[in-house]
């Protein structure tokens, strides 16, 4: 006779709502009562069940099927599709059964203030307010009064820019810029001043090299030779807007040039440019013929001197 053909030891898996032919391999993989060890938190959600009887957890031996009969091992399915049951038992969408009107949507009231006492409002930021621009007529009256104090020697307390700002009601910060620029002014008209006249007494000595004259006049007044060149040149720089000046006639022209010498033997520069001074001085002068008749009078011997050139241009 021919052997069965052997069974194989893994469990079956039974389609839900089949019967089992009562296999020892389908027993094992869908026991029928849980095992005193197991919980039934463990256990599947089909084999959960309240206890009725006397004894938790065990249902009566007359409730209990016999093996061999053809109880079904799962729930029956809840549709056709749930076959593998992958659907839960509770429609996925509960409300679509529904057949009450639906509510008109109801804003909730307004909740309490968690905040006791009101919120102190935050004070507007204020734009500082914009400077004053001064006329030219303050700025005039505070280099005015700025020079009579230091001439009369007069240093209040709180300063002497302060002082004038508090007389003049302006801003501290205006009448410092002001002070500023006139001393700034003051101090670089008084060293060109200076330069000036060491110039013209080296040359009218018989001093023929410009370089010499240079590195006296920076030695005499402790600066450095580049300082000295670059006023030099600004006294002898040509500028193309005198050319459409008219000359001046013989007389105006000595009248000038005596003027500028008495310039020269000055202490201090004036208050005034120096053009404007001799054309205020002579009257029928504008201040750029002036500055024309001078320009002219000193390249007459700028011309003549040697080595009238800065050293680090004659390099380039």
């Amino acid at each position: 006779m021919s052997k069965p053909p052997e069974r194989s030891s893994r469990p079956r898996l039974i389609k839900k709502g089949a019967t089992s032919d009562g296999r020892p391999e389908d027993r094992v993989a869908y026991p029928v009562e849980a095992t005193p060890s197991s919980s039934p938190e463990d256990l599947p959600r089909e084999q959960k069940r309240t206890p009725t009887g006397p004894r938790a957890g065990r249902s009566p031996i007359a409730a209990r099927p016999s093996q061999g009969t053809d109880r079904p091992l799962r729930r029956a399915p809840v549709s056709g599709s749930d076959q593998w049951g992958l659907l839960p038992d509770r429609p996925l969408f509960p409300s679509a059964g529904r057949t009450a009107k639906r509510q008109p949507f109801k804003r909730s009231p307004s909740k309490a203030k968690w905040r006791a006492t009101p919120r102190k409002r935050a004070r507007a930021r204020i734009a500082p307010p914009v400077p004053k621009k001064l006329t030219p007529e303050q700025r005039r009256q505070i280099e005015e009064r700025y020079r009579a104090m230091v001439a009369s020697g007069e240093r209040p307390p709180e300063g002497r820019r302060k002082t004038i700002a508090r007389e003049m009601g302006l801003p501290y910060a205006l009448v410092s810029e002001v002070v500023k620029n006139y001393l700034h002014r003051e101090r670089l008209r008084r060293t060109n001043f200076e330069i000036e006249k060491i110039y013209w007494r080296e040359v009218l000595a018989g001093q023929d090299d410009a370089h010499a004259i240079v590195e006296h006049a920076a030695a005499h007044l402790k600066l450095d030779p580049g300082r000295v060149w670059w006023w030099l040149e600004k006294l002898h720089e040509w500028r193309k807007a005198l050319d459409a000046e008219p000359d001046v006639s013989e007389i105006e022209r000595a009248t000038i040039l005596a003027l500028y010498q008495e310039y020269l033997k000055r202490d201090a520069p004036p208050e005034k440019g120096l053009h404007l001074m001799i054309s205020e001085t002579v009257g029928s002068v504008t201040p750029r013929q002036v500055h024309k008749t001078l320009l002219q009078y000193r390249l007459s011997f700028w011309n003549q001197l040697k080595n009238n050139v800065r050293p680090d241009r004659v390099a380039s």
